[in-house]
């Protein structure tokens, strides 16, 4: 499952960003994806939930 995640990480969030110069600049950016991906992209393989809905609606 993580090995997933982080592909999927790296395919859509890192490919489609500028190449962070700094520490700092690739730091943020995978700050903001993360947030991304627990609360905004929905998946057909969490019932069209977002990741945190989720695990929400598991417990």
């Amino acid at each position: 499952m993580i090995e997933h995640y982080w592909g999927d990480f790296k395919y859509i969030w890192m490919a489609h960003h500028p190449h962070p110069q700094t520490l700092t600049e690739l730091e943020a950016l995978v700050k903001q994806g993360v947030e991304y991906f627990n609360t905004v992209e929905i998946s057909s393989k969490r019932n069209n939930l977002t990741a945190e809905d989720f695990r929400n609606e598991a417990v």
